[in-house]
């Protein structure tokens, strides 16, 4: 079945591509776990934001993940953590 991203799912992902994994009680299969994705799926989703830093290869960046990133970005690396997975 497929996955379609919500705002959530991609607030996530960038926490993760700005913060990485070292503050958050989750690894990279847990992660693809919560939002109903694959891991190959959650890369490619990485990979999104990476493109919209200008990093990496992705040449079709999703709509939606340029929104969270112009949205969200700026916010503090505390408020972000919150918001993507509920730690406080």
């Amino acid at each position: 079945m497929a996955h379609y991203w919500q705002e959530t799912d991609d607030i996530k992902v960038l926490y993760i591509v700005l913060y990485g994994y070292e503050n958050i009680p989750y690894k990279k299969n847990d992660i693809a776990e919560q939002i109903g994705v694959t891991v190959g799926s959650l890369n490619y989703r990485l990979g999104n934001f990476k493109a919209i830093q200008g990093i990496g290869k992705v040449t079709h960046i999703a709509k939606l993940s340029k929104y969270v990133y112009d949205k969200y970005s700026s916010l503090s690396e505390q408020k972000l953590l919150e918001l993507a997975f509920n730690v406080i």
